[in-house]
């Protein structure tokens, strides 16, 4: 086995590991080569050639593993059940997901689980469409299980962090942020890091623990100002990260701001003359894209914030897009290859995983598939779109250093699931992704005053 780092390369190169050199290993099947995205990939492909007339079949596609083959089947009916319901087809999509349930399952392998949560979307979508379902019975409903979810995230926030760090790309790509940030502030002796998303604020132990041992400039305070929307959850993420920060014994404050993110102003963050201010939003941009006056206003709050930078980390997907069976094979692939990757590195976390993907996954996707609308809140798009909207501030893509970059090859090396990464440039900005699939890019913003 190959156990040298993945490979840097840039948007026109090609993706890190090709995907007939994974190694077999966990007690995988042969098949399974074959990645959930690139069956679905595989499925799409086919569709298409029924629907032109062309043969399907394939010297390649005669060679797949019967459970293979099953799999693709499956992915087939999934794909065309979705073309029928972006055509108002409703009974001949019903049929197909009916199909779809004979396979289908949350307890199956990542394409049965896949496939299951797009049927039930799909499912919803329909009722919606043809007014079985009211408007506000399922808005009760959604708030009564948002505030389940919430609950949950509070009892289980400690396991989640520990869990969380199994899939090598989210501590790569938060190493390669923190390091962009800690590259801009590292001779100030007053920090100010703004979060916009702290959720269980796990990665910003490496900045506490840079700072408790910065011997030949100390600093003199560190404050973290945290924003969100649940009070219990910021004072939990508040109580770990002082522990932590005086156990060290580092000058720290960590600020709660509790406030929507299309609700804040300059004001709330208590800016002091001599700090050095950092910006951090995690998949929070994104939320935003409904409400385009929100987002640039939040734009503007942070400009005038006057960061030394603003680090970024969205999904590499471009699910904005209005027309519903574009957004709906968008959204398959990086849910396809994140339910891959989950299942992979969280083999002994069932329970974390079941989490994921029946609660977290599973209320994205509905969101995503189901609604139109300004009830469609989970949008997201590539890198492009951010570089030409961030640009549009007067905002300047910067690079990320070597030592960020290799910070996150060595974390993404430490992996026994390592050889499944995929670390690409695109500009400045970093890609990060699974056995070929893109699902995160990160990109560090400087702004003119700096």
């Amino acid at each position: 086995m190959d156990f040298s780092a993945p490979k840097i390369t840039d948007n026109r190169g090609k993706r890190l590991r090709d995907e007939r050199r994974i190694p077999e290993s966990n007690g995988h099947s042969r098949y399974q080569i074959l990645s959930t995205a690139c069956i679905m990939k595989l499925a799409r492909d086919k569709l298409q050639q029924i629907k032109s007339g062309e043969t399907p079949a394939s010297e390649a596609d005669s060679h797949l593993p019967f459970e293979a083959s099953e799999d693709l089947e499956l992915a087939i009916l999934l794909q065309a059940a979705a073309a029928k319901v972006a055509n108002q087809e409703w009974f001949q999509a019903e049929k197909l997901l009916t199909f779809c349930d004979l396979s289908a399952s949350p307890g199956g392998n990542p394409v049965q689980r896949v496939v299951y949560y797009f049927s039930e979307s799909l499912r919803e979508r329909i009722e919606r469409e043809c007014g079985l379902l009211l408007s506000e019975e399922f808005e009760k409903l959604r708030i009564e299980k948002a505030m389940d979810v919430q609950q949950a995230e509070i009892h289980l926030q400690p396991e989640m962090m520990e869990c969380q760090q199994e899939v090598p790309i989210r501590p790569a790509s938060e190493s390669a942020a923190i390091q962009a940030i800690l590259d801009a502030v590292e001779s100030s002796k007053r920090v100010h890091l703004i979060d916009l998303g702290i959720n269980n604020g796990s990665h910003w132990t490496q900045i506490i623990q840079h700072f408790a041992v910065r011997y030949d400039c100390p600093l003199e305070i560190l404050r973290i100002s945290a924003v969100g929307s649940c009070k219990v959850l910021l004072e939990a993420t508040g109580k770990r990260l002082s522990s932590f920060a005086r156990s060290l014994n580092l000058p720290f404050s960590f600020h709660m701001i509790i406030s929507e993110l299309k609700d804040l102003n300059e004001e709330l963050f208590d800016i002091e003359s001599n700090e050095a201010v950092a910006v951090y939003s995690e998949f929070r941009l994104s939320t935003l894209l409904p409400w385009p006056d929100h987002l640039k206003n939040l734009i503007g709050v942070v400009t005038n914030l006057k960061p030394r930078v603003m680090a970024i980390k969205e999904m590499e997907a471009s699910m904005n897009n209005g027309d519903f069976l574009d957004r709906f094979h968008a959204a398959l692939l990086i849910f396809s290859a994140l339910f891959d990757s989950i299942k992979v590195c969280m083999e002994s976390r069932i329970a974390f995983r079941k989490w994921s993907e029946e609660v977290i996954y599973q209320k994205m996707i509905r969101n995503i598939v189901s609604t139109e609308g300004i009830q469609r809140v989970f949008r997201h798009e590539r890198i492009g779109f951010w570089r030409r909207y961030l640009g549009s501030f007067g905002m300047v893509e910067t690079d990320f250093s070597s030592l960020a970059i290799s910070q996150a090859t060595v974390l993404l090396r430490r992996s026994n699931n390592f050889s499944y990464c995929d670390l690409n440039r695109d500009g400045k900005s970093l890609i990060f992704g699974w056995k070929g699939t893109s699902i995160l890019n990160l990109s560090a913003w400087k702004f003119q005053d700096h």
